[in-house]
C-alpha cells in the first residue's frame, strides 16, 4: 500500500499535531507500506494572519491531492483542511479524515483564561474575532469530515462527538496513539519504585486549555497537605515561552520548588520522569495526550480532568471534573500520603501504558484501512466483522467501539 500524510504543522516529533503521523509512517513502513508526507512547509505559506494562512493550506492542499492523489491508495489528511466535494478527488484513493485535536469539541468546551489585566482586556477586544475563527474551524472540520471516506479519531468522546453531529457511526473508527518501539524501552528502564520524595510532574504546554489557569492553585492545595512536595514542568514552551514566564504565574513562595522545562529530547523525557512521584494533567481538550501516556509508561499515577483524551488510558478514580480543582489535589495528595497504595498504582500506571504502541495500532490501522480503500470513494460498509484483535483495552470500529 502506498499512503500520503498531510500535516497541518511543520513535520517535526517536537510537535504534537505531527508526531503521531511521522511515527505512524515509520510503523507502516516495517510493515511494508510506502509512506509520504506533506507539511504546510511545502507550500510555503507565508501569512500572519492564522485565518488566512489556514485557507490558504486548505486550498493549497486541495489543488495538491487534485493532481496527485491518485498516485496514492490512500491520503490521511487533517480533519480541518479539506473542506470540498468529494467528487473533486480520485475516486479510488481512500481519503481519511484524521484529528489529533478534534475541532467540535471547541463548540461546547469551557476553557477558562488568565485572570490577570492584559488577558481580561485582550479576551474583550479579540473576542469577537477569536469567536468567529472558531466558528470556522467548527465548520471547516464538520465539512471535511462529513466529504471523507473514513474519520479516525484518538477517543470515544471524539466519536460520539462526530456522532451527534450527524457523521455516521460506521464511517468512524477510534485508533488511539502509541509509544515507539525505540522509546519503550528508555520507559522500561524507569524504575516502579516509589521516589524517595514527593515531586509532581506535568508534560505538555503550559497553557490554558491544559489548565495554565488553575495548577497555581493546584500547587498550593498539594504543598499544604505534603509541604514536601515539589513539581516538574516539562515542555512548557508555548503561550509562555520562558521558565520566568511560566513561573511569574506562580505565588512567589513556591518558585523554589518548582522546576520548568520549557523544551526537552524525546529520549531525555524517561530519565526526566525517573525522579518523579506521581503525575497531574488538567487538561479540559485532548486528542490523544502523549503526556499522559508517556508519564504512565514511566510509572507515573497520573491524575487529570474528566476531559476528551485522558479517560482513554486513566481509571475513573483518577479523574475529576473538568475544573474542579479541588477534587483534582485531593487525588493527587491521596497517592502522596499513602506510600503503599503509591506503590501500587506506580506498578498499575506501566501496565496501563503497555497497551499503547506503535506496533501493534499500526498493524489495526493498516488492517483497518486496506479494508476501507474497497469502498472508497462512496459510504464505507459497517466493518462490525473487522477483527481488532490488536486494538488496546477494549477500543474498536465504528458502532462496535467501547464507549
Amino acid at each position: 500500500m502506498r499512503i500520503l500524510f498531510c500535516g497541518q504543522a511543520p513535520l517535526t516529533k517536537a510537535l504534537g499535531a505531527s508526531k503521531p503521523i511521522l511515527e505512524l509512517a515509520e510503523e507502516l513502513r516495517e510493515l511494508g507500506w510506502t509512506c509520504d508526507t506533506l507539511g504546510p512547509d511545502d507550500f510555503s505559506i507565508v501569512e500572519k494572519d492564522r485565518s488566512r494562512a489556514r485557507r490558504r493550506y486548505a486550498e493549497s492542499l486541495r489543488a495538491y491531492l487534485a493532481a496527485h492523489a491518485a498516485e496514492y491508495d490512500i491520503v490521511d489528511y487533517s480533519h480541518e483542511y479539506l473542506p470540498f466535494p468529494r467528487a473533486e478527488f480520485c475516486a479510488s484513493t481512500l481519503f481519511v479524515a484524521r484529528s489529533v485535536l478534534l475541532a467540535h469539541h471547541l463548540e461546547t468546551a469551557r476553557i477558562p483564561i488568565g485572570r490577570d489585566v492584559k488577558t481580561q482586556i485582550g479576551a474583550l477586544l479579540k473576542g469577537p474575532s477569536r469567536r468567529r475563527e472558531r466558528r470556522q474551524m467548527i465548520a471547516s472540520a464538520q465539512e471535511t469530515v462529513r466529504n471523507a471516506d473514513l474519520v479516525n479519531v484518538t477517543n470515544d468522546d471524539d466519536r460520539d462527538a462526530l456522532i451527534r453531529c450527524g457523521i455516521p457511526a460506521e464511517k468512524i473508527v477510534v485508533l488511539p496513539f502509541g509509544i515507539s518501539r525505540s522509546r519503550r524501552p528508555l520507559f522500561d528502564a524507569v524504575s516502579s519504585g516509589v521516589p524517595e520524595k514527593p515531586v509532581v510532574a506535568f508534560v505538555g504546554t503550559f497553557d490554558y486549555r491544559k489548565g495554565a489557569r488553575e495548577f497555581p492553585t493546584i500547587a498550593q492545595n498539594i504543598v499544604a497537605a505534603v509541604p514536601e512536595a515539589r513539581f516538574r514542568l516539562l515542555g512548557t514552551a508555548g503561550l509562555y515561552a520562558t521558565v520566568e514566564q511560566v513561573l511569574a504565574r506562580f505565588p512567589s513562595r513556591l518558585a523554589a520548588r518548582i522546576e520548568v522545562m520549557p523544551k526537552y529530547r524525546p529520549e531525555e523525557l524517561p530519565a526526566l520522569l525517573a525522579a518523579c512521584a506521581i503525575g497531574v494533567f488538567p487538561s479540559y481538550m485532548e486528542g490523544f495526550p502523549f503526556g499522559v501516556l508517556e508519564m504512565l509508561a514511566a510509572s507515573l499515577p497520573v491524575v487529570a480532568y474528566d476531559a476528551p483524551g485522558a479517560p482513554m488510558m486513566l481509571p475513573p478514580e483518577h479523574l475529576a471534573r473538568c475544573g474542579d480543582v479541588r477534587a483534582l489535589s485531593a487525588r493527587a495528595i491521596a497517592l502522596l500520603q499513602d506510600r503503599d497504595r503509591l506503590r501500587m498504582e506506580r506498578d498499575r500506571a506501566r501496565e496501563c501504558s503497555q497497551p499503547f504502541g506503535w506496533p501493534q495500532i499500526a498493524r489495526t490501522t493498516a488492517e483497518i484501512y486496506a479494508a476501507h480503500r474497497k469502498t472508497a470513494g462512496r459510504r464505507p460498509a459497517n466493518l462490525r466483522g473487522l477483527s481488532n484483535q490488536n486494538l488496546p483495552l477494549s477500543h474498536s470500529v465504528g458502532e462496535g467501539a467501547g464507549g
